[in-house]
C-alpha cells in the first residue's frame, strides 16, 4: 500500500510540472507577440540607419512603384520608426502591389520600391532617400511558402546613411516643427505631393548623330554577349532643393527597375546608311514631387525614374531622329542651355585599323562611379506630359536635369559599341564627341561630383577641342612597412576626367611627387595612361606606384604629402588637346611591430 504521504507529494511535483509548463507557454506568447509587433517572424526588409557611422531611430517611410496603367506612379505602403538603429518592413506591406504587377505580367522583372528615412536631432534633419527592386512573382511566393518565408526572414538588407540633412530654421517662416498628424511621429515626415505615370514610351539607351555621313560610317550597338545574360540595372535620380536653382543637389538614388535581356541590336550608320539612329526599351517613366513636413518652408524633393520595361527588356532601333531632336530642343527650353559635347576620342580609319570602344569598359575604370552612362529621362518625361497635355508641377529646369542611371551586370555584356570603321577613303580621320548633362550630380560615398554623360554621341570629321580635366585617386590613405616583404610597392590609381564628366581621357601620363612634413622632395615618378595606340584598352586610369622603402614608418606616424599632375595630353592626329590638372593628400607612413608571436 502506497503511503499516502508520496500520494501527495507526487501531485505536488506534478503540480509544479504542470505550472512550468504554462509559464514556458505564456513566455513563448509574449515572446511570439513581441516579435510578430516586431515583425521579427515575418520576412522583410531590413533597413539599417546611421548618422556619421552611428545607429539611428529614424522615421521609414516606403513607397511602392505602381505597375503600368494607372495615373499615379508611387504610393506609401509601409511606415514606422527604427529601434536600436534597426527597422524591419514586413513584405506583406508589398503584396497587394506585387499582385498588381504579376497580374500586368512583369512577375518576374525587378520593380521598385523607395526607402525614405528621417531622423531628427534638435533642430537638424537628417534623411535619406533610396531606391530598390525586388521581384512581385517570388515576393508573392516567400509570402504564401511558409518554408521559404522560415528561411528568408531578411529578405534584403538596406544600410541607409542619412547624409541629406537640412535646419528646422532654414524656411522661409519660422523653423517650428509641425503638431504630426497620426501615425505620423512628433518630428519630420514626407508627403508625395504627386506622382505621375508616364503612357508607354520610346527609352534611348544610346544614340549616334554622324555629322559627316559621306566621308565617315561605322556601328553603334547594345547588349552584346557571346557568354551570358545579363541584368540590365536603372537608377532614379532626384532634384533636391529648398528654392532656387542655386540650392538644387541633384544625385542618384538606387534602383528604379532592373530586367534581364539577351537581346542584342544594332544599327549602321553614314555612307550608304542613315546619318543617325538611337537604340530603346519601349516602357514607362514615373516622376514625384515628395515634401518634407515640420518646416514652414519649402524643402522638396523631385524624383525621376524608369517605372517599367516592358517585353522583357526588348530592344529596338530607329533612325527617326526627329525624336532625340525634340528631347535636346526640350532641354535647351526647359534650361536655356545646350547638352554639353565631350570630345571623347580621336578616330582612325585605314591600314586595317578602325576605331571602336565597348561602353562595358567604363563600368571597371570609372571609379568611384557605378554607372554605365545616363538616359535623359526628364526630358523624356516633359515630352510625354506635353503630349498628354499633363500639366506637371515641377520647375521645368529640375526636370530636364533629372536621367536615368544605366548599369549592367556583367563584364561579359558590352553594354554600348560605338565603331567607326568604314570611310569613302582611307586613311580617314575624325573625332567622337560624348554627350553630358552641364549639371553637377553628387556622389555622396565618396563625396564626388561630375556632369552625367549620355550614351548619344557625334561622330565628326577631324576637327579642333580642347577640354579642361580634372581628377580622383583611390589608394591607402595610410602605409605599414611590411613585416615580409611580399610586395614592392604601394598603389594609387589615378582616374584623370575629362572636363567634369566620368569619362577618361584617351592617353597622356600623369607625375607624382612625394614630399615629407618638412616639405622636401623624397621621391619622384612619371606613369602613363593607356592610349589608343599603345595595345592597351584606351580610356583607363594610370597606376602610380611607389616603393615601400621610400617611406620613413614612424610612431604613431610620418606625414607625407603626395602631389599627382596630369601632364596634359593632345591626341596623335592632333584634333583634341586635353589640359593639365593637379590634386594632393595626405599619407600617413605607420611603424608597426613586427616580432615573433
Amino acid at each position: 500500500m502506497v503511503p499516502k504521504t508520496s500520494m501527495g507529494g507526487g501531485f505536488h511535483i506534478g503540480g509544479v510540472k504542470l505550472l512550468l509548463l504554462i509559464a514556458v507557454v505564456v513566455v513563448l506568447v509574449l515572446v511570439s507577440v513581441t516579435a510578430y509587433f516586431l515583425n521579427l517572424l515575418t520576412p522583410g526588409f531590413v533597413i539599417e540607419t546611421y548618422v556619421n557611422g552611428k545607429p539611428v531611430n529614424a522615421f521609414i517611410q516606403v513607397f511602392a512603384v505602381l505597375p503600368p496603367g494607372g495615373n499615379a506612379s508611387l504610393v506609401e505602403v509601409w511606415n514606422g520608426t527604427a529601434f536600436n538603429g534597426v527597422a524591419r518592413v514586413p513584405i506583406t506591406a508589398l503584396a497587394k502591389i506585387a499582385k498588381e504587377w504579376v497580374i500586368e505580367g512583369y512577375g518576374g522583372e525587378g520593380v521598385g520600391v523607395e526607402v525614405v528615412a528621417t531622423y531628427v536631432n534638435k533642430s537638424t534633419v537628417y534623411y535619406n532617400i533610396w531606391f530598390t527592386t525586388y521581384q512581385p512573382d517570388q515576393l508573392l511566393n516567400t509570402i504564401n511558402n511558409p518554408l521559404i518565408s522560415a528561411v528568408r526572414l531578411n529578405y534584403e538588407t538596406m544600410r541607409l546613411n542619412l547624409d541629406l540633412k537640412t535646419e528646422l530654421g532654414t524656411g522661409f517662416g519660422a523653423g517650428t516643427p509641425q503638431i504630426p498628424t497620426p501615425p505620423a511621429p512628433p518630428g519630420c515626415w514626407w508627403n508625395v505631393l504627386w506622382s505621375w505615370q508616364t503612357p508607354q514610351e520610346m527609352i534611348p539607351v544610346a544614340w549616334v548623330f554622324d555629322k559627316a555621313p559621306n566621308y565617315l560610317g561605322g556601328y553603334l550597338g547594345a547588349y552584346s554577349s557571346q557568354q551570358t545574360s545579363a541584368t540590365v540595372y536603372f537608377y532614379a535620380s532626384a532634384g533636391i532643393t529648398q528654392g532656387g536653382s542655386a540650392g538644387i543637389t541633384y544625385r542618384l538614388i538606387g534602383t528604379s527597375t532592373q530586367v534581364s535581356t539577351t537581346y542584342w541590336t544594332g544599327l549602321g550608320f553614314g555612307l550608304k546608311q542613315p546619318s543617325g539612329g538611337f537604340l530603346y526599351h519601349l516602357g514607362t517613366l514615373g516622376v514625384a514631387e515628395l515634401r518634407l513636413v515640420c518646416i514652414t518652408g519649402n524643402q522638396y524633393v523631385y524624383e525621376a525614374y524608369v517605372a517599367s520595361i516592358a517585353n522583357n527588356g526588348q530592344l529596338y532601333y530607329s533612325t527617326n531622329m526627329s525624336y532625340i531632336g525634340n528631347l535636346t530642343t526640350l532641354y535647351s527650353k526647359y534650361t536655356g542651355t545646350n547638352l554639353q559635347y565631350v570630345p571623347f576620342d580621336e578616330i582612325y580609319v585605314g591600314g586595317g585599323s578602325a576605331y571602336s570602344y565597348w561602353f562595358s569598359n567604363i563600368q571597371t575604370y570609372s571609379s568611384p562611379f557605378g554607372m554605365v552612362g545616363a538616359i535623359p529621362i526628364g526630358s523624356i518625361i516633359a515630352y510625354a506630359a506635353k503630349a498628354a497635355s499633363k500639366a506637371l508641377s515641377v520647375p521645368g529646369f529640375i526636370l530636364a536635369n533629372l536621367a536615368a542611371g544605366l548599369q549592367v551586370s556583367t563584364m561579359q555584356v558590352s553594354i554600348i559599341l560605338i565603331s567607326v570603321d568604314q570611310a569613302s577613303s582611307v586613311p580617314a580621320y575624325g573625332d567622337l564627341l560624348a554627350v553630358a548633362l552641364p549639371v553637377t550630380y553628387s556622389q555622396s560615398a565618396k563625396n564626388y561630383y561630375y556632369y552625367p554623360y549620355i550614351l548619344g554621341f557625334n561622330v565628326t570629321s577631324l576637327g579642333r577641342y580642347s577640354s579642361g580635366t580634372s581628377m580622383y585617386v583611390d589608394g591607402p590613405g595610410v602605409v605599414y612597412n611590411p613585416c615580409v616583404p611580399i610586395f614592392n610597392s604601394y598603389n594609387w590609381t589615378v582616374y584623370v576626367y575629362i572636363g567634369n564628366s566620368p569619362l577618361l581621357v584617351p592617353g597622356g601620363s600623369v607625375t607624382a611627387m612625394l614630399y615629407d612634413s618638412s616639405d622636401k622632395l623624397v621621391w619622384s615618378g612619371t606613369f602613363s595612361v593607356p592610349t589608343s595606340f599603345d595595345g592597351s584598352p584606351p580610356h583607363g586610369p594610370a597606376v602610380v606606384s611607389v616603393p615601400w622603402t621610400v617611406f620613413n614608418y614612424g610612431v604613431p606616424y610620418n606625414t607625407y604629402t603626395m602631389v599627382i599632375t596630369y601632364n596634359g595630353y593632345t591626341t596623335k592626329y592632333g584634333s583634341i588637346s586635353y589640359g593639365t590638372s593637379t590634386t594632393k593628400f595626405t599619407i600617413y607612413a605607420e611603424y608597426q611591430s613586427c616580432g615573433s608571436p
